[in-house]
């Protein structure tokens, strides 16, 4: 089956639901066995939590999974993990392991400091935050991320998303040969509209302007992390903050990979492996 083929099935396979909570919405797919809940807050710019449907699956041979896959375009962060919480209490799931990337990574991390008594553990990757200890360099990058995000009205009048779409797509082409995988890129980026944009920018925003994280936030989670870097630019200088996100977590566990943010989405292997390997050796060590 080619890539895009098992794409559609996987969106086949695994139908969305909903969860209402005080007058939000959240969308949501759960799927996969094992004594372990992963809770997934995937998506990058220009993807969805959708593209990453091979990691998801892979993860699925191992555990439970719950993706957050969309929620209400006004929705705060507050609400957003609120809502995570209590469809955990819902479902009668007590703990999880949560994986974040990107801004993903900082509703993530917004839910391990405020729902401590769900969250069992922390896996990021090119998570955007702002700690509350700044340094210089990473002030710098969160108030470079939210001119851009001021700018971006004006910016669209110049250079349509259209055009942005075109220019990804032949930067895809320059790193991806493989011809069905293009076909499964074109598909997700043709899927992304303004409105998913001025929703993404307005939760980046939120994050970067009213949430600061301090290291006291995640001392229960002492050597219950693991963070991902690498030499792949995150749009939004998700690495540029790496080392103040090692800072703010207690005793992480930093993974490096080689897989850029394209190669991800069709060779999930690495980061699977050392998901894996690093949920079940804590698994083991609460055992012994």
């Amino acid at each position: 089956m080619g890539l895009y083929d098992a794409y559609q099935e996987f969106i086949r396979t695994h139908p969305r639901k909903s969860f209402h909570h005080r007058g939000d919405v959240i969308i949501f797919r759960q799927f996969g066995e094992g004594p372990k809940v992963l809770v997934l807050l995937l998506g990058n710019a220009m993807f969805s939590g959708d593209a990453y449907f091979k990691l998801q699956e892979g993860l699925a041979q191992e555990y439970q999974i719950i993706t957050i896959d969309d929620y209400g375009a006004k929705m705060t962060i507050d609400k957003v993990t609120d809502c995570i919480s209590d469809l955990l209490k819902v479902l009668e799931i007590k703990k999880v392991w949560v994986m974040g990337m990107s801004h993903g990574g900082g509703l993530a991390l917004s839910f391990a400091r405020d729902h401590a008594s769900q969250c069992e553990g922390l896996i990021l990757y090119n998570t955007l935050m702002r700690p509350k200890e700044e340094s210089d360099i990473s002030n710098e990058v969160v108030q470079n991320v939210l001119a851009a995000i001021d700018q971006l009205s004006e910016l669209r009048r110049i250079m349509p998303l259209a055009k942005i779409k075109e220019v990804l797509i032949e930067q895809i082409k320059e790193e991806i040969k493989d011809e069905d995988a293009i076909d499964l890129f074109e598909a997700l980026i043709s899927q992304y509209t303004e409105a998913h944009e001025r929703s993404q920018m307005s939760m980046i925003r939120d994050l970067l302007s009213s949430y600061l994280f301090s290291k006291a936030d995640f001392k229960y989670l002492n050597y219950k992390s693991l963070i991902f870097y690498g030499h792949d630019p995150d749009p939004f200088g998700g690495n540029e903050l790496i080392e103040a996100l090692v800072d703010t977590m207690t005793n992480p566990h930093l993974q490096y990979l080689e897989t850029n943010r394209f190669d991800l989405i069709v060779h999930p292997d690495e980061m699977l492996e050392k998901m894996i390997k690093f949920i079940n050796s804590l698994n083991k060590k609460a055992l012994n």
